[in-house]
């Protein structure tokens, strides 16, 4: 097992490279760690809410150890450009978090908090959102008031997933896993469902126009609506 070193968050400065560290139970709160590359670092109990971490890389690291059970707090924290690939990051609250061109890339993160998150980069009177999170567990993820138009989340597993008010329109949800989801007030118009195993989508409470998804998975939406279909006589 590596023995990871401890250094303190506060005394990081703006481009700094660090691997194998162990930053574990720190409470810097409005931390500045803008363009930073994280390795093989453990940020289980953390404390950055309000952080800055624009432009910042996480490779590999920890931020829900095992053995400690606590997870990051990354509430209210500026992710703009950020990105975070094969990370643990269950139960993380990226509560009313802000960002744009955000990528979450084979991360665990199960029952992450993404409530009232903000991914939205306003232009010219309209907003549009750059979020992609690939072939992650979002199992039990709470992205309830979020604005997620346009936005990627591909090959997903999302097993009970809080979605209930959560705007969806044109995202590209294609290989995610969305059974037993909560979808109170969901929009998903125009969404790329396409290989996506799913239930409870029901277009008499939630429109689905515009839906795309494969022939095979019609007959998911016609047992929703209990409709029997019989062979041509």
């Amino acid at each position: 097992m590596t023995c990871l070193a401890t250094v303190e968050l506060t005394k990081l400065t703006a481009g700094s490279e660090i691997t194998h560290t162990d930053f574990s139970g720190q409470q810097p709160r409005d931390a500045a760690l803008t363009d930073c590359y994280f390795e093989h670092c453990d940020f289980s109990g953390v404390n950055l809410r309000n952080a800055d971490l624009t432009g910042s890389q996480f490779r590999q690291c920890q931020f829900n150890n095992q053995a400690s059970e606590l997870p990051v707090d990354l509430k209210f924290a500026t992710l703009r450009e950020a990105s975070f690939t094969r990370c643990n990051l269950a139960l993380a609250n990226f509560s009313q978090c802000r960002g744009y061109g955000v990528q979450f890339d084979n991360c665990q993160l199960q029952g992450a908090d993404f409530s009232h998150a903000d991914f939205r980069l306003p232009i010219g009177g309209s907003d549009l959102v750059e979020l992609i999170v690939d072939q992650c567990n979002l199992s039990f993820a709470d992205f309830s008031n979020t604005y997620l138009v346009g936005s990627q989340l591909t090959d997903c597993r999302m097993l009970e997933a809080i979605l209930d008010y959560c705007d969806l329109s044109q995202a590209n949800l294609s290989g995610a896993e969305l059974h037993g989801i909560s979808a109170t007030g969901l929009t998903i118009a125009g969404a790329d469902l396409r290989g996506a195993e799913f239930s409870g989508l029901d277009p008499r409470q939630i429109d689905l126009t515009g839906v795309k998804i494969y022939a095979s998975q019609g007959w998911q939406i016609i047992d929703t609506l209990g409709i029997e279909v019989e062979s041509d006589p």
